[in-house]
């Protein structure tokens, strides 16, 4: 959900038959020749777990195959029925489930999000005012991400939409593009109002079950009680580690969904066909080409040896072209997942790339190297390449983090008492966090994630490791008084700086002698 900005930058079928084809011997065998050896070494380079793909063309499901485990350290093996967080390539979901709305006559793309939710409120008058549901679903609302508002805790939808009225603006409204989540949310709350129903019911009866995804899950809730279903890892101190599912209920329509390779092929057959599925229009044609249609430009092109020239958002997808080829793609982070989903519409044709390694790039390279056979492009071993790059990223990283250790000083102590800091910190978005002092050491709780402060340098402290893998770690800043009390803390993650003002104690009752 991306979570953060889940989009596998592209450098560089769908399936007419029955679904039955999917499990089919067809299925299993390698569109192109070579495909499992190159997918298999890629893995191991990339020290993914598990990993499983979809290729559609023409109305056909070309393959869905499985590799690797689903767990580090077990032996379950990965298949095409195996089950992934697909992240933000929910948002196409989303987006699609409004166009079906719009082909209803039950929405408008231009009608204010505030029609539907009239509690919706924004910062910015204007934006509060007039945002309509296509601004929403092509991120030109004029906020920053704000993802702390949500990540890491546990709130209803309905309280997530309502903080987001203390989410200042980062630019003006409809100036430029800005990916954001909450926006997402909105949208989807919107469409369940308008439906009289919950988004999670609208996605399961007019997605899931028409395209016979018969596995997939709008929310994952109780893990434990699903079958077949791939565990989320991270890299730390180079070393795969696996880790918990991270709630996203409260972010639902921008990035909760749980699919399959086998469930997601039929998933691209329907974008492919314009709105259609095995002969039956489920969303009109219009309506759903709007999606794919670019409303928003986010910039040039998007590097990757400059095959990629222009750059834009449609609703829900982004459009771009790859060597002179137009794309349609959305890709997907949660914590501890990798997803890539691709078109090449003019080619008929897709591809899903599902993993279970947070932030790995290898779903996006992979759906590139089908790309470029697809294309019958000059054939290049894009992982490798992007391992090379990806060391010296890591390089580069390994000296920042060595700066940052040699800010600290050994044996230095704070300006104040660790006592000073302890105490309950809160902020009108983000909510609460709570500095406590056992001993000699500090710790900091903020929802699910709660570690140790170790102290830094100045009013700095590192907060870490934390329970995730999109933040393993923060440095926190409080700010004194000039009595020497301490009355903020501070943090930031990503272009979004935290600001939480400390909370003071609840005043005790008079007693009366």
């Amino acid at each position: 959900m991306s979570i953060h900005r889940e989009r596998p930058k592209l450098s560089g079928a769908i399936g007419c038959v029955c679904l039955a084809l999917v499990s089919s011997p067809m299925a299993a065998q390698e569109p192109f020749p070579g495909l499992d050896a190159y997918v298999n070494k890629a893995m191991a380079d990339w020290k993914v777990p598990g990993l499983s793909v979809a290729v559609v063309r023409n109305d056909s499901v070309l393959y869905t195959k499985g590799y690797g485990i689903l767990k580090i350290g077990a032996t379950a093996a990965v298949d095409e029925r195996t089950l992934f967080e697909i992240g933000s390539s929910s948002k196409s979901f989303t987006a699609t489930l409004v166009a079906m709305l719009v082909t209803d006559g039950k929405m408008r793309w231009d009608e204010k999000v505030s029609t539907y939710l009239p509690a919706f409120r924004l910062a910015d008058p204007l934006a509060s005012a007039e945002l309509t549901l296509r601004d929403a679903l092509s991120h030109r609302s004029g906020l920053s991400r704000g993802d702390l508002a949500w990540m890491g805790v546990t709130l209803p939808r309905e309280e997530v939409l309502r903080r987001v009225r203390f989410l200042k603006p980062a630019w003006p409204f409809r100036s430029r593009w800005g990916y954001q989540n909450m926006m997402f949310l909105a949208a989807g709350e919107a469409a369940a109002k308008a439906a009289g129903t919950t988004w999670d019911e609208l996605i399961a009866q007019r997605i899931f079950a028409p395209l016979g995804m018969t596995a997939s899950i709008p929310v994952l809730r109780e893990p434990a009680k699903v079958t077949n279903l791939a565990t989320p890892h991270l890299v730390l101190s180079d070393t795969v580690r696996a880790k918990a599912h991270m709630n996203i209920d409260d972010m639902a329509p921008a990035g909760s969904i749980v699919s399959n390779a086998r469930d997601m092929a039929q998933w691209l057959r329907l974008q492919l066909g314009d709105g259609q599925f095995e002969g039956k229009r489920l969303v009109g044609r219009v309506p759903l080409r709007d999606t794919h249609t670019p409303q928003m430009l986010i910039g040039g092109g998007a590097g990757n040896d400059s095959l990629t020239r222009f750059n834009a958002y449609g609703m829900g997808w982004f459009v771009e072209d790859y060597r002179q080829a137009l794309v349609w793609q959305h890709g997907g982070n949660t914590d501890g997942m990798t997803t890539a989903m691709g078109m090449l519409p003019e080619r008929k044709f897709g591809v899903v790339v599902l993993s279970n390694m947070h932030g790995s790039p290898l779903p996006g390279i992979l759906m590139r190297y089908l790309f470029d056979r697809q294309l019958g492009a000059p054939m290049r071993d894009l992982s490798a390449e992007a391992l090379a790059r990806s060391t010296t990223q890591r390089r580069r990283a390994d000296s920042t983090e060595k700066a940052q250790a040699a800010q600290r000083i050994a044996g230095a102590k704070p300006p104040v008492a660790l006592s000073a800091y302890a105490g309950t910190y809160v902020d009108s978005l983000y909510g609460e966090a709570v500095v406590s002092l056992e001993g000699e050491q500090l710790s900091m709780q903020r929802g699910e994630w709660s570690a140790p402060l170790t102290y830094w340098t100045g009013n700095n402290f590192r907060w870490g490791t934390l329970q995730s893998a999109a933040v393993t770690s923060l440095f926190i800043r409080f700010d004194n008084t000039p009595d020497g009390k301490v009355a903020t803390l501070m943090f930031a993650v990503g272009a979004d700086t935290v600001f939480m003002s400390r909370k003071a104690p609840a005043a005790r009752a008079a007693v009366t002698p």
